[in-house]
């Protein structure tokens, strides 16, 4: 695998932020057009994950080969709407679900900033 892409631990931190991205992207078209008492609180989460997905691709285009954000951003989009069709109603569909889903984001985006993003400094200087 080493020869595919050296760098095996911004693979594993693209993973995960990349399938909270999807899970975030297919939980928000839901959402879609807006309506009602929904407004703010989808806007809001819209936010967190256009900064997630943002800062998801900035750390992929400085620790990865194009290729592998490329193969492997590709297959967890094809592959994450199942198991986004596997979670219960109450976390696609409702109120909880979306509270939920802004927390999982704010949480991906504390690690993007703590424990992935200090690669960034190196590559900015």
């Amino acid at each position: 695998m080493p020869q595919l892409e050296p760098n095996l631990a911004g693979l594993a931190w693209f993973g995960l932020l990349w399938s909270v991205c999807c899970i975030g992207f297919l939980q928000l078209a839901g959402r879609y057009p807006l309506r009602g008492r929904a407004v703010l609180p989808v806007t809001m989460t819209t936010a967190l994950w256009a900064m997630l997905l943002a800062g998801t691709l900035a750390f992929a285009f400085v620790e990865l080969r194009w290729t592998t954000v490329v193969v492997v951003g590709g297959v967890l989009f094809l592959f994450l709407p199942g198991l986004f069709q596997a979670l219960p109603d109450w976390w696609r569909d409702g109120r909880a679900g979306l509270r939920l889903s802004c927390c999982v984001m704010i949480a991906a985006l504390a690690l993007l900033v703590g424990a992935v993003a200090p690669s960034f400094h190196i590559w900015m200087t």
